[in-house]
């Protein structure tokens, strides 16, 4: 049985502010509407009506709210503790919750493109993002051919008649020989060789990918550049699915797997049976969810910070949040390099950054380039200090 409370707000109430805390607490908009006013992205605003939800990837994190929340008429809302997740037999209201998170997640990447092309327009080009000469070559340049030798092959088959197109990529793949399927280990559990390209930009897929061992990287191409999204290992689940804004294309990604790995498949239809039945597995993925949006949010408020240091500061903080969501340590190594961090703060890697990094003290770059924080504890002391002396708000 599910538990619950109604409560009421007039028109212009404000019902929660940036930086108050959730007390475990989201909101189900049961009758009227609200808008969300999100001053640090340049006064991003979001309309959300009756049936939808408010507060909840706040509420599952117990992170202080990144946005301010007014009524635009009375309203009444339903008030739900996140334990009662767990409790949830509709599937209609699990759909929904899998919407909302989803849906939150695109609208934070879309704000974050926004930035991350007006904040780095003298660097990056005006050229077509989703040029298909331009992806290969870049993916190959990177040293992921199985990326560019299928991008070239979707290609194709999107564009039969493109005679010259694909006389160009023929050129220019031409030395690429595409690389093994994976070999079944038991029923839908693969193991993948490094380098095997799992879905493209071009066509998203219908599966989760849970990790089993190893690790995979996604990306995509903004503004002719590589962009680092997401580096996911041992027990971490990839959402393969294409999309809900369809007509977004940086929204779209390719995934690569980094080094021999073994990853069960699971269909979407069976993923929300799952999700229904397993009551933990359930929460587990709400939180995974919810820290995509805080981590993206985080990625947002990089550009306001006023250094590299700092950049580094609040993408590291976020990095060690989302290692802390499930288990804790005294030390992390990332899988996250130097170069990954540098492409999503949009800004090229030269030595001067890397100098400029290493003032963080309890930061170490391996010899691969790899991210260290030695002591958890001394990061977050100097995290507090940059909190301290830059202009700009860190929420914690």
């Amino acid at each position: 049985m599910l538990s619950y409370k109604t409560i009421k707000f007039v028109k212009s109430s404000t019902i929660f502010i940036e930086g108050q805390e959730p007390k475990y607490t989201f909101y189900i908009i049961k009758k009227g509407s609200v808008m969300v006013y999100s001053y640090f992205a340049d006064n991003y605003t979001v309309e959300y009506k009756e049936g939808e939800i408010i507060g909840l990837f706040n509420a599952v994190l117990n992170e202080p709210y990144f946005s301010t929340v007014k009524s635009l008429e009375d309203v009444e809302v339903i008030e739900m503790n996140i334990n009662e997740i767990e409790k949830i037999d509709n599937m209609n209201l699990i759909n929904k919750i899998y919407d909302y998170l989803i849906i939150n997640i695109e609208r934070w990447l879309k704000r974050y493109y926004y930035f991350l092309h007006k904040e780095n327009s003298p660097y990056y080009t005006s050229e077509n993002n989703k040029n298909i000469i331009d992806m290969c070559q870049i993916y190959y340049q990177n040293g992921f051919d199985d990326a560019a030798y299928k991008l070239y092959q979707e290609y194709i088959a999107l564009n039969p008649n493109d005679e010259n197109k694909k006389e160009e990529l023929n050129n220019l793949l031409k030395n690429i020989k595409p690389m093994p399927e994976p070999e079944i280990i038991e029923g839908n559990i693969y193991k993948y060789k490094k380098g095997f390209c799992l879905y493209t930009e071009l066509q998203g897929t219908n599966n989760l990918y849970m990790i089993k061992y190893g690790k995979i990287g996604v990306y995509n191409i903004f503004n002719s550049t590589q962009v680092t999204r997401r580096i996911l290992s041992a027990e971490s689940v990839l959402n393969g699915y294409t999309p809900m804004s369809k007509n977004d294309q940086y929204l779209f990604t390719t995934a690569i797997v980094l080094e021999d790995s073994i990853i069960q498949l699971i269909k979407k239809e069976d993923a929300m049976s799952i999700v229904q039945s397993d009551r933990t597995l359930r929460l587990y993925f709400v939180k995974m969810m919810s820290m995509r949006i805080y981590s993206t949010i985080s990625r947002i408020r990089v550009f306001n910070a006023n250094n590299i240091v700092s950049k580094f500061v609040i993408i590291i903080e976020a990095l060690i949040k989302t290692e802390f969501l499930f288990k804790s340590f005294m030390k992390i190594k990332f899988q996250y390099n130097i170069n990954d961090i540098c492409s999503m703060i949009g800004v090229e890697y030269n030595q001067n950054i890397e100098n400029e990094i290493l003032k963080i003290k309890s930061l170490e770059i391996s010899s691969e380039g790899y991210l260290i924080i030695n002591s958890i504890d001394e990061f977050y002391k100097e995290y507090e200090i940059y909190k301290q002396r830059n202009s700009y708000k860190i929420e914690n």
